[in-house]
C-alpha cells in the first residue's frame, strides 16, 4: 500500500557492490547503539532509543534517509524491490536504490526486510504478456537475481496482500496488477496454492532467510484474523513461514485496542513471531496525531509475540503526507508524538 519512486536504470551484468569494506563500521556502529541512550527531545540528530529486543525500523526510500541511523535500527526498500521498478523490461534491473538500501542495513548491523516477491501491485507491465510457462521462468529468474545479489537478507516479504491484491488484473486497463496468478497455481486444490508455490520457490533460492506473509487490515476485524490464519495454517504445515507479517498503516488500525490484541493473541497462538511492517499514524494536527500513538502503539509494541515494527516513512515526502503522518516537520523539529515515541520505546524495550 504505498507509491513508487523513479529509479535509475542499470543492467542485470553488472557487479554487485561489494559491502565488506564497511564492516568494522557497521559492527562499531552497532556496538554504539546497544550502549546509547536516547535523547527525547529536540530536532533531528539525537541519539536513537535504547537497544531492546525488538527492532525499531523504518523504510529506504530518498525523502526518508536523512539521520535515518539517528532513530532507526532496520531497513525496508520502500518501492526499489517491487517488480515494477526492479525489473521494468525483461532481464534489466534497477539495482541502485535497492543496493543502497541493503548497505544501509549492512553498514549499520541493521536487520533487513526484503520487499517484495510476489504482489498484485506495481508489477511490470511485460509479465502479463507473456504466456504462463514463461512468466513462471521470470519469477524464477527474479528470484535467483535477488538472491545472488543480496546473500544476506534476514527476512524476505515473500507474498504481500494475499487477501486483497494477488497478481491477478481485474480489469483489462489494469496493466500494473502482474496477471501470474495462474502461473504460480492459482487457487488448486487448497484455495491457495499460488501462495504455497510462492513459498516452496521462496524456500529453494533464500534458504537462510526467514520468510514473511504480509497484508493489511488483518487484526482489526475476528473475521480478517480468521482468514488470515487460514493461508498461515497451510504454510505451516509444509514449514513454509517463519514469520508473519501485519500491516499498521493509518487506515486499518482505528479499531478498539481490545479488538487489536484479541486477534495479535491468535495470531501469535501459531507460534510463530510477528512484525508490524507498515506502520504510520496520520497527523492533521500534533494534538489528534499524539493521541493516537498513545492508544494504538503500544498495543502492537508490547505485545510479546511482536518482535518489531517497520514504520512506512517519518519525514515529509512519505507516502501519507498529505494525511501529516510525518514525525519531524520541514524544518527538522520533532512533533509532539515522535518524542512521546522514542520516550515509550526507550523505556519499554
Amino acid at each position: 500500500m504505498d507509491t513508487m519512486n523513479r529509479e535509475q536504470t542499470e543492467t542485470l551484468n553488472k557487479p554487485a557492490t561489494d559491502y565488506n569494506h564497511a564492516a568494522f563500521t557497521g559492527l562499531l556502529l552497532s556496538a554504539i547503539l546497544l550502549l546509547s541512550g536516547c535523547g527525547l527531545t529536540g530536532n533531528e540528530g539525537d541519539e536513537s532509543p535504547e537497544a531492546s529486543d525488538k527492532f525499531f525500523g523504518n523504510v529506504w526510500s530518498s525523502p526518508q534517509i536523512e539521520h535515518f541511523t539517528q532513530y532507526w535500527n532496520q531497513v525496508t526498500p520502500e518501492n526499489a524491490g517491487k517488480w515494477g521498478p526492479l525489473e521494468p523490461a525483461r532481464g534489466e534491473y534497477n539495482w541502485s536504490n535497492l543496493d543502497a538500501a541493503y548497505a544501509l542495513a549492512k553498514d549499520n548491523g541493521f536487520p533487513f526486510r526484503f520487499h517484495v516477491l510476489v504482489w498484485g501491485n506495481q508489477q511490470p507491465r511485460w509479465i502479463s504478456e507473456l504466456p504462463q510457462e514463461e512468466q513462471l521462468q521470470a519469477i524464477h529468474d527474479r528470484m535467483a537475481a535477488i538472491s545472488g545479489r543480496y546473500p544476506d537478507m534476514e527476512y524476505v516479504e515473500v507474498v504481500n496482500e494475499p487477501l486483497h491484491d494477488p497478481p491477478l488484473k481485474q480489469d483489462e486497463d489494469d496493466h500494473t496488477a502482474g496477471d501470474y496468478y495462474e502461473a504460480l497455481g492459482g487457487a488448486g486444490e487448497t484455495g491457495w496454492d499460488w501462495v504455497i508455490n510462492s513459498f516452496e520457490m521462496a524456500r529453494t533460492y533464500f534458504p537462510d532467510a526467514q520468510l514473511v506473509l504480509n497484508d493489511y487490515s488483518i487484526v482489526n476485524t475476528e473475521q480478517s484474523t480468521t482468514d488470515y490464519l487460514e493461508i498461515i495454517a497451510l504454510l505451516q504445515e509444509q514449514d513454509l513461514i517463519d514469520v508473519i507479517g501485519i500491516q499498521g498503516h493509518a487506515f486499518s488500525n482505528r479499531a478498539d485496542t481490545a479488538i487489536t490484541r484479541m486477534n495479535l493473541d491468535r495470531l501469535a497462538a501459531t507460534g510463530l513471531p510477528i512484525q508490524v511492517t507498515e506502520f504510520e499514524i496520520d497527523g492533521p494536527d500534533d494534538e489528534e496525531q499524539l493521541a493516537e500513538y498513545r492508544r494504538i502503539f503500544p498495543t502492537f509494541w508490547d505485545h510479546p509475540a511482536v518482535i518489531g515494527i517497520t514504520f512506512w516513512g517519518w519525514r515529509p515526502g512519505m507516502w501519507r503526507t498529505q494525511q501529516g503522518a510525518y514525525l519531524v516537520n520541514q524544518e527538522g523539529e520533532h512533533r509532539p508524538a515522535f518524542d512521546w515515541l522514542l520516550d515509550y520505546v526507550e523505556n519499554n524495550p
